[in-house]
């Protein structure tokens, strides 16, 4: 049996609009397993990146229960939840989120450098990052020197930096043309085959959605379907 690394019971996040309380999730239930690359599919406003974000512990349910990696999230301190987070978890958005300052290997090095993990160590485990994204070559250029492709792939790198147990990806090629979005998709999955990765992904494009071995459809803040799909890519 797979381990559950996921969890969530009856959850609800309402958030208010004047005296209007809207339900952007509405009493989901899932579990998501060890190694499973999962992606969640649905209209804008399904609530889709809203469950993401309770999943990780970004937001907090206003019911229900949500277990990350066995830990109750809703009991955790901010401090707890900041740590859970950071040596458990690895995101990666659409607009890519690189300090525009720093060169590709500082970005990678630096959540290790915050976790005070030496320089010399940092710098060394950053650039093996970079060369599994196959961007050693990049290293020492700044965002603004860098393709969309290529600033998701540093993305990525600094995802991974902490060897987190799982990722989530929200809209990771949304910004992207085709073939680079073809490509980060390649290398997440890549991520799970070879590392073993659980993957969490938020997408709105129905090939991407094809990469995972698992999909979740959502309407209205609900789960409409939950099928396993093999994994088919291309």
């Amino acid at each position: 049996m797979t381990e559950e690394i996921i969890r969530l019971e009856r959850v609800v996040k309402e958030f208010r609009r004047g005296d209007t309380a809207v339900r952007a999730v509405d009493g989901v239930s899932l579990t998501i397993g060890r190694g499973e690359f999962v992606s969640i599919m649905g209209k804008s406003g399904s609530g889709k990146s809203t469950l993401l974000h309770l999943m990780s512990g970004l937001q907090q349910a206003t019911q229900g229960s949500v277990r990350l990696l066995g830990r109750e999230l809703s009991q955790l301190k901010d401090d707890d939840l900041t740590l859970l987070r950071r040596t458990h978890v690895g995101f990666i958005f659409q607009f890519f989120n690189l300090l525009p300052t720093l060169t590709a290997l500082e970005n990678v090095a630096l959540p290790l450098l915050l976790a005070k993990v030496r320089t010399s160590v940092a710098e060394a485990k950053a650039l093996e990052l970079l060369k599994t994204v196959g961007l050693t070559s990049r290293a020492a250029h700044k965002p603004d020197e860098l393709s969309g492709g290529q600033m998701q792939r540093v993305a990525i790198a600094r995802a991974l930096a902490g060897d987190p147990p799982l990722l989530f990806a929200d809209e990771p090629t949304g910004n992207l043309d085709s073939a680079s979005g073809e490509e980060i998709l390649l290398l997440l999955k890549q991520m799970q085959i070879d590392r073993g990765q659980t993957i969490v992904m938020v997408t709105h494009d129905a090939k991407a959605a094809a990469y995972g071995d698992r999909l979740i459809t959502m309407r209205d803040g609900r789960v409409l379907d939950d099928q396993l799909t093999g994994g088919m890519v291309g």
